[in-house]
């Protein structure tokens, strides 16, 4: 053997030794960590566990209805102080909580069904898309726990991140354009597919591709600042999917949620009434109870049913978006 092969030889051993070496500790590190990985989701579960408990589900549901209460007296004293805002703010509040009730069922449309109601009280539309954001964000917060277990958030990526990229021309638009004529195109298109949902014979199924989730997600995202309804058409594909009542709300709900968010702080930074935002957490507790209760009537209904609330939620979203618009 020469000298460079007795080199080399030795350097290969001493390779060897080490890779050994990793090899036999890897294990040990990969012990310790599915440990503290199986600990904290442990943690986790208890704590969801907690969570979905009746003493914490009552205790919640006591301190909601007394934060309504509060406010509501609020509302009642500034009626009777015969304050200039004072029937504005009575009738958002009612506003919101019809708003919530229904669209919890679905688990979308808040912001039409809110909007066109706000629309006719003639609130100014950047206050009215600060009042239906919010609001609605805190009902999907609470429909995403609820279906929490159900999410697979790998698969919405592609839609979650080009809605969020969106959702600052949105908020553009809303703030540098008449959105009359979009909301018009809009609303049109959503009464028209609705009634076709409701009237056709049966549901032809098609297959999605990250490619297609992205392009829908994006339009949802611009949507979502424009008008405060990210929702009409990722609902409309997830509906397209074939998927159950169950499958659809995890797919769309966190997507509609993620860009509540987005919105909520987009608007902070392109517009000077912070303060307006923070006011409309007054309404918040009436979104809530609206949630409760909706949800509560999703669980009861079959996907047949389900799926016909989706068709006259449409219908309903887009009449609404007409009636913004004119």
């Amino acid at each position: 053997m020469t000298h460079n092969q007795r080199v080399g030889a030795v350097a290969a051993s001493r390779a060897m030794a080490f890779r050994g070496q990793v090899v036999g500790a890897h294990p040990a590190r990969t012990h310790r960590s599915s440990r503290v990985a199986a600990t904290l989701r442990a943690g986790l579960a208890d704590i969801g566990a907690w969570l979905d408990g009746p003493l914490f589900k009552w205790s919640a549901l006591t301190v909601l209805a007394l934060w309504a209460l509060v406010d509501f007296g609020n509302i009642a004293n500034a009626i009777a102080e015969q304050r200039q805002d004072a029937w504005m703010a009575s009738a958002t509040a009612a506003v919101v909580l019809l708003a919530a009730l229904v669209s919890s069922i679905a688990g979308f449309a808040f912001s039409a069904l809110a909007g066109s109601a706000l629309a006719y009280l003639k609130m100014d539309p950047l206050h009215a898309v600060q009042t239906m954001v919010v609001c609605s964000t805190a009902s999907q917060l609470y429909a995403v726990w609820k279906i929490r277990d159900s999410i697979r958030w790998g698969p919405l990526w592609p839609m979650l991140a080009a809605g969020v990229v969106t959702v600052p021309l949105g908020v553009w638009l809303l703030r540098h354009m008449d959105a009359s004529f979009y909301g018009i195109g809009l609303g049109v298109f959503l009464t028209i597919y609705g009634f076709y949902v409701v009237m056709r014979q049966e549901q032809r199924v098609l297959r999605g591709n990250p490619w297609i989730d992205a392009a829908v997600g994006a339009l949802g995202g611009i949507t979502g600042g424009l008008a405060g309804f990210p929702g009409s058409f990722v609902t409309i594909w997830c509906s397209m999917r074939g998927w159950d009542k169950l499958q659809q709300r995890a797919a769309y709900q966190p997507y509609i949620l993620t860009m509540q968010i987005v919105t909520i702080a987009c608007l902070w930074c392109q517009s000077s009434a912070h303060t307006s935002v923070m006011q409309n957490l007054t309404f918040v507790p009436f979104a809530l109870l609206g949630a409760i209760a909706g949800f509560a009537a999703f669980q009861r209904m079959s996907n047949d049913q389900f799926h016909r609330a989706v068709s006259i939620l449409l219908i309903i979203s887009g009449v609404g978006l007409l009636a913004r618009a004119l």
